[in-house]
């Protein structure tokens, strides 16, 4: 029998919740906090929060279930590293030296995360992940003011990628303040780029455009850095998250990159009425969990 799963992030300054039985869609809701809650991107008042979702649970009856969050990518990094092919016992030594070059200095406030990829050339690529402690302290704390022991934690962006559900893609993921690219080859995230705009929330206009700059920069800064091997001009964009979602940021996009604009058709079960840009994180959360 298929169990409730229950997705949970926090986009601009609204809790974004969706249940599931399995890989069914049953409901979803957002729910607006505190401004003051947020700052930076990240947790600033876990106590506020914490209460904030305890009550959201407890009005809609959805205490009960597998809680997956989402944590915003904002300060972490995420790069592919080629390094030359070494015994297997010498790799995670060789990772964390490269990994204190990239972030530029100690990873005492991080946490660090790597996979070796399938060889292709002479050299060993390895993606690499760091994430800040403190955000994510943040955010277990404020569950832990909730009530809730999360069984999984996943980032923003790669909650997406699984949602999007392609080997090659191109994400932008736009909120009244926040914008996260990911750009996805071969099913690995070879490129992530989180940016929080603002303690002030955006205009639709603003928020548009600059979520439209940051994609086209972020387009260009890959290719320039694989300038063998760009992004094919075909590549299509996937737009999700409330601003990124509409419609005139996809024509805005189409007009500036002249690349495709794709539907979202997430791996999952869903009602016709779900507005699914508006919770592709939440989708991936779930799928995760599954």
């Amino acid at each position: 029998m298929a169990k409730r799963i229950l997705s949970l992030s926090i986009e601009g300054t609204t809790l974004r919740l969706l249940s599931s039985n399995g890989d069914s869609v049953e409901a979803w809701d957002s729910v607006p906090f505190n401004p003051r809650f947020i700052r930076n991107g990240y947790v600033a008042d876990p106590e506020g929060l914490g209460q904030v979702l305890k009550n959201a649970l407890e009005e809609r009856k959805l205490t009960k279930g597998k809680v997956v969050c989402a944590l915003s990518a904002v300060g972490t990094t995420s790069r592919i590293l080629s390094l030359p092919k070494v015994d297997k016992g010498q790799l995670g030594s060789i990772v964390q030296r490269e990994a204190r070059r990239v972030v530029g200095g100690s990873l005492d406030d991080s946490y660090l995360h790597w996979r070796a990829l399938p060889i292709k050339t002479t050299q060993q690529e390895v993606y690499l992940l760091t994430v800040p402690k403190e955000p994510l302290h943040a955010l277990m704390k404020a569950m832990a003011t909730a009530g809730i022991k999360p069984r999984l934690i996943d980032l923003k962006p790669l909650a997406l990628m699984r949602a999007v559900n392609r080997r090659d893609a191109i994400i932008a993921n736009g909120e009244s303040n926040s914008v996260e690219v990911v750009i996805v080859i071969d099913d690995v995230p070879t490129l992530i780029r989180s940016a929080f705009l603002g303690e002030e929330l955006l205009s639709s206009d603003y928020a548009v455009g600059r979520i439209s700059d940051e994609l086209v920069r972020t387009i260009a800064y890959y290719n320039d850095s694989h300038r063998e091997e760009p992004l094919d001009p075909e590549l299509p964009i996937y737009c999700t998250g409330a601003v990124a979602g509409s419609i005139p940021f996809a024509i805005n996009v189409a007009t500036l990159t002249g690349r495709p604009i794709q539907p979202l058709e997430p791996p999952l079960r869903y009602p016709a009425e779900l507005p699914v840009a508006h919770y592709m994180v939440n989708m991936g959360l779930v799928l995760k969990a599954l």
